[in-house]
Parts: structure tokens; C-alpha cells; sequence
């Protein structure tokens, strides 16, 4: 017996085409129900403010004189240079510095002309219990991390004090 006769029917029950438009039928099938019932991807995603404190310590005046409330902060080590949120605070403090003393003991001693810088900062992002704190959906920022940041006008060394989602609804 030989698979298809000279009518075209595979061992002599059902012809070939037949066959074609009935696997064509299943793969269809197959692709409507992969399509329907697949858990969705790319759901929406509502952006929250999120609040966050950094400080700076030891900077020279004309650090302080360069930033204002209202600057743009941006890292452009890790981000796709989009700004990572708006200051909406600037505290100064006389700068200090861990010393050793001459009698062997360590302590925080005023520096001149030094400040220590602490901003407030405003941005929209993300947040879940997997990832942590998302700015701008890309960029990680966490509580104890050092950062190099920059405004328009000012480029410094900073350590994140705390992060926080904001009260207010991000639009």
C-alpha cells in the first residue's frame, strides 16, 4: 500500500488538501486561545510622587549658592538623563567632620567655610516589593546608597537619607 494513491488521497481515505485546511483550522485555534487567555502585559501603571531626602556634607559655598528650590536633579551616570525629581527643599548646616583628637578620642568638629547640604527632593516613579522605589520607572534609589547627581549649575557626591511615597496622587 503506498501513502498516496494517484487521486492524491493519503492511504486512500482523505485527500491532501483535506488535510492541509483541517491542520490550518487547529493552528488558528490554538493561536485564538493563546491570544484570549495569556495574562495581559503592558497593564497600566499609575505613577506616584515619590519623596526622598539626600545629603551632602562638607561643601563649599558656592555649592550652596548654585542650587535653589525648584532645580532639576539628574544622574546622568544612570539614568537616561531625565530628571530624577524637583527640589522642593534646601537645608544648610555648618559643615562637620569626624576628627582624632589629640587625646585619642574621635568627634564631629566644626569646619570652616564648609556646609552640609540636605535636599528634599519631589519625583514621579514607581513602587512595589520586588524592585523597591523606581524614578522615572528605570532608576533604583534606596535608603544608605551614594549617588553622584547634578543640576543645572552644581555636580556632587551624595548619600540617599530616606525614601518615601508622597500623599499627593502623581498625575
Amino acid at each position: 500500500m503506498t501513502i498516496m494513491d494517484r487521486n492524491g488521497r493519503l492511504f486512500g481515505k482523505i485527500s491532501i488538501i483535506d488535510v492541509i485546511v483541517v491542520l490550518a483550522v487547529v493552528v488558528l485555534a490554538a493561536a485564538l486561545y493563546v491570544k484570549t487567555h495569556q495574562p495581559e502585559t503592558g497593564v497600566n501603571v499609575t505613577e506616584q510622587y515619590i519623596t526622598y531626602q539626600v545629603k551632602m556634607t562638607n561643601q563649599p559655598q558656592y555649592v550652596v549658592d548654585a542650587l535653589a528650590v525648584g532645580d532639576q536633579l539628574y544622574d546622568k551616570e544612570r539614568s537616561t538623563n531625565g530628571s530624577l525629581g524637583e527640589i522642593i527643599q534646601i537645608d544648610v548646616e555648618p559643615g562637620t567632620q569626624l576628627t582624632s583628637l589629640m587625646d585619642g578620642t574621635i568627634a564631629d568638629v566644626p569646619c570652616e567655610d564648609r556646609y552640609n547640604i540636605v535636599l528634599t527632593v519631589r519625583g514621579k516613579g514607581l513602587y512595589n516589593e520586588k524592585d523597591g522605589y523606581m524614578l522615572n520607572r528605570i532608576y533604583a534609589l534606596g535608603a544608605n546608597s551614594s549617588r553622584n547627581l547634578n543640576t543645572k549649575y552644581a555636580w556632587f557626591t551624595v548619600g540617599v537619607l530616606n525614601v518615601a511615597l508622597d500623599d499627593q496622587a502623581a498625575q
